[in-house]
């Protein structure tokens, strides 16, 4: 183990479950099962229940890429069993309206020799 999963690993998932909101995570696995007859791909997915910190993105972090409608989620590894999260993936948010998918935009992973948390931002659908 590095030092900064010594120091930072155990810091995530106490402060992502009490100051976080309830979500699902939707973890689409590789690879899907191509059907030759219909011709699609049917990918399977794997959902968890996970408490995700939700963030506005600040103005600067726009790059000319997010669009305003994006935020940022804060979640801890842990609780997507030590998974990495990529732009296949999506979340589902709850908002006033109701639950909305949200496709995963960009993802940061901080890290040591392990996943320590990630910084992801989405876009509602």
């Amino acid at each position: 183990m590095s030092l900064a999963d010594t120091t930072f690993g155990p810091l995530a998932g106490p402060l992502v479950a009490e100051w976080g909101s309830t979500c699902q995570y939707v973890r689409v696995n590789d690879p899907g099962v191509y059907d030759p007859t219909t011709g699609t791909v049917t990918n399977t997915e794997t959902v968890y229940d996970v408490r995700a910190v939700m963030l506005e993105l600040e103005p600067v972090e726009y790059e000319g890429v997010f669009q305003q409608s994006d935020f940022k989620l804060i979640i801890d590894p842990g609780q997507i069993d030590n998974g990495y999260i990529t732009t296949a993936d999506r979340f589902v948010v709850p908002f006033p309206s109701g639950d909305k998918n949200c496709k995963v935009i960009d993802v940061v992973t901080y890290r040591g020799d392990n996943p320590i948390s990630f910084e992801v931002v989405v876009r509602p659908q």
